[in-house]
This record gives structure tokens, sequence and C-alpha cells, in this order.
């Protein structure tokens, strides 16, 4: 069984991410120096929190997971379902993705098992992007690809994160949605994001 780690947070640094990495176009953004003083510094710390949790789930960190989500949080989450005969470690068209709705408290059990069962778990970012909600301050909303492996088992999707920064010291995910890359046919209409959530 791979050990678990701690690993300490740090803030991310913008200037070291170069062409290639996930954060880079978000990065230019808070580098441009064309964003509001409190709006650059919310931006920067989602690409350490996000780092942070994507990082959260290879060392099996469930207590800064437990931490970041809300304790009343919208977590729906995706599983892929195969048929027997078509069978392989890939999203394909002959998978069938199941959608559940998790409690905080669910998600977390759940995690708990995947991180006790040893396997290794690799979970890659890639085309993320930082909206800022137009009227409620410091709402924020991420859409990333996520790459997702665990044992003989793998997944692409988009994952969604509504965050919250009011209170800058605790920032806190009120929403997680998942949906398979297969089901985007549309562009970034398919997407998930804060337009689908009334937050009035």
């Amino acid at each position: 069984m791979r050990r678990v780690e701690t690993v300490g947070f740090k803030d991310a640094e913008p200037r070291m991410m170069s062409a290639g990495h996930p954060f880079r176009q978000e990065a230019l953004k808070i580098l441009s120096g064309r964003l509001e003083e409190t709006d650059s510094a919310s931006r920067h710390k989602i690409l350490s929190y996000c780092e942070h949790l994507r990082a959260s789930y290879e060392t099996r960190d469930i207590d800064f997971i437990r931490q970041v989500f809300s304790d009343d949080a919208l977590i729906i989450v995706g599983h892929v379902v195969r048929s027997k005969e078509g069978y392989n470690t890939a999203l394909t068209d002959n998978s069938k993705v199941r959608y559940s709705i998790r409690s905080k408290k669910e998600y977390l059990e759940k995690l708990s098992h995947i991180f006790n069962s040893g396997k290794d778990i690799d979970v890659r970012f890639s085309e993320f992007r930082i909206m800022r909600h137009a009227t409620a301050e410091g709402i924020y909303g991420v859409t990333l690809r996520q790459n997702y492996s665990c044992g003989a088992y793998s997944d692409d999707g988009y994952m969604f994160l509504l965050w919250d920064f009011r209170d800058s010291s605790m920032p806190l995910i009120h929403v997680r949605t998942w949906q398979p890359s297969s089901s985007i046919v549309a562009g970034d209409d398919d997407i998930i994001d804060m337009g689908d959530f009334n937050l009035e």
C-alpha cells in the first residue's frame, strides 16, 4: 500500500508556469496587471488551491479535501460503467456514465475507501479556466479537464468547481460536478459552468 503523505500547502507561483502548464493562461492574466487587486489575489489563490486539490488525490490528503468542501456542498460524481464485451480501461462509445449526487460525508467515505485501496492514483488537469461571478463578490467558477486513473480504472472528463472566497482565509468549494469528455458535443456550451446555477 502506498504511503499517505501530507503535502505542505504553498502558493502557486504564476511566473514559474511556463508554456504547456495547465494553469498558464490564467497565470498570464494575473501577471498582466490588468485585474483589480482583490480579483488578482483571489485568482492567484485559486491556482494554489486547485493545484493542492489535485495533489491531494494523489497523496491521499483527505484532511485537505474535507477542509475545502463546504459542509453542504453539492457534489455530482460520475462513474463510467462498461459492458463486458466492450470492457477496456478508457471511456469508449459503449461505456455508460452513471451520475450520483453525494453529500460531503458520502463523498469523503467513498474517497477514503479508494484511498485505502492502495491503488496508484494519477490526476492531471488541462483546459483550466477561471470565471468571476458578475454580481456576487468573491464567488468564482473553475472549469477544467481532468484525466483520472486509479488502478485499472481511468476516465477523462470536465470538472466544474464553484469557489467561495468571501472568507479569504478559508476558501470553500460549494459545488463540484464531473461530466465525461465524450458527452461534450457542442463545444463549451455543453460544459457545466457557473451559468448553470442560480446563485441569487
